[in-house]
């Protein structure tokens, strides 16, 4: 959050049980439009492998947290 307030594009990744935690964190904080690239849960004691491969099926939401700004906040 400190990096996006300084006008530093970020991109969060959590995993989908965490996604409404997430989210909310957002809120209490004033930042709704904070980029978060939800990933499949678990990644704990997971082989490198296995998080390349979850990390590769959202790399187009990561390219587009990173290049098109802020999104509207979700209802």
């Amino acid at each position: 959050m400190h990096l996006e307030r300084q006008g530093v594009p970020t991109a969060t990744f959590v995993t989908h049980a965490f996604d409404r935690y997430a989210r909310g964190l957002c809120r209490m904080q004033a930042m709704q439009t904070l980029p978060i690239v939800v990933i499949a849960h678990p990644i704990a004691a997971r082989p490198i492998a296995q998080l390349q491969d979850k990390v590769r099926g959202v790399k187009s939401d990561l390219i587009q947290a990173l290049t098109t700004g802020p999104t509207p906040p979700q209802s």
